[in-house]
């Protein structure tokens, strides 16, 4: 994936029609820390917001506890729970990242749920391996009670 790709976000187009639906309000919040910032566009830039809630989202060197967008791109950010339709990042950091698209270079999350990743996403817990996980515990439990009554029957005194 190319710098340039990065760089051409198609998703300003929707962001920009999303804003006027919202009549055109935007929000740029720069070199400060706010605790909640809803608009049809907001910027963050050296930046920390606990919770965002916008159409689209631009965050560079930024941090939020909680987002909710219909477009985000982000360069050099860290959130704590992103929801979003589409994702576009470079060098993105995130708990728990959900969204439709998720595309990127460099993004990592601790928990992942999306239907089309493309870039360098690394998840350390996706629903499908949270399922492995899940079923690899109900295949031991199993195993192990089916041998504690084996042995149970091999020990007991026979009558």
């Amino acid at each position: 994936m190319g710098n340039d790709e990065l760089n051409e976000n198609p998703l300003d187009e929707y962001a920009a029609r999303a804003s006027q639906q919202l009549s055109g309000q935007s929000a740029e919040v720069s070199h400060s820390s706010v605790e909640r910032v809803e608009s049809g566009q907001v910027s963050l830039r050296d930046s920390f917001a606990q919770h965002v809630q916008a159409a689209a989202i631009y965050m560079e060197d930024a941090a939020a506890g909680v987002l909710k967008a219909g477009s985000l791109e982000a360069k050099d950010a860290a959130i704590g729970a992103a929801f979003a339709e589409s994702v576009q990042a470079t060098t993105l950091h995130t708990g728990v990242l959900a969204g439709k698209t998720v595309e990127g270079r460099e993004i990592r999350t601790g928990l992942l749920f999306a239907v089309n990743v493309r870039g360098d996403v690394y998840s350390a817990l996706s629903p499908v391996a949270g399922l492995a996980i899940g079923a690899g515990f109900a295949v031991g439990y199993f195993l192990t009670r089916l041998a504690w009554t084996m042995a149970k029957r091999r020990l007991s005194p026979i009558e």
